[in-house]
């Protein structure tokens, strides 16, 4: 489990970082939902918590590949590894939300998701799992 807090200004940081990404689509291992999110968390904390994926791969077959030869064989339990789980109803702005084996960043009643056409804001009653980063 990774042991991170926030900065004193990760709720800019985050906001300038989601700005940045909001008309970037898709693309394994660049702007993918893992490296979406590894990148909000680095911005909020100063740690990248996908550091070992960076570079790994660039297809769903190659991604498929990594999480079972670098991670703990799938999406969901590789990010179990590293945050602790939270219930959805308590997950707070810049943690981390599960929704259709894709990870997004919660910013209140909805988070932002990795689309083909940029970011994609799904509400919270959508929401299978969260994660919480940090303390902020």
């Amino acid at each position: 489990m990774l042991s991170l807090n926030r900065a004193s200004i990760w709720e800019q940081s985050l906001s300038d970082y989601i700005s940045s990404k909001r008309e970037e689509p898709f693309v394994y291992g660049k702007n993918d939902c893992c490296m979406f999110v590894a990148g909000a968390v680095e911005v909020m904390t100063g740690i990248d918590p996908m550091s070992e994926f960076r570079g790994q791969y660039k297809s769903l077959a190659t991604s498929v590949r990594a999480l079972k030869e670098i991670g703990a064989g799938d999406l969901e339990k590789t990010i179990d590894g590293k945050f602790p789980v939270i219930p959805v109803s308590s997950a707070k702005r810049g943690d981390i939300a599960f929704y259709e084996n894709a990870l997004g960043i919660v910013m209140d009643g909805y988070a932002w998701f990795v689309s083909d056409d940029g970011l994609e804001r799904i509400p919270r009653s959508e929401w299978i799992k969260c994660w919480g980063v940090g303390n902020g």
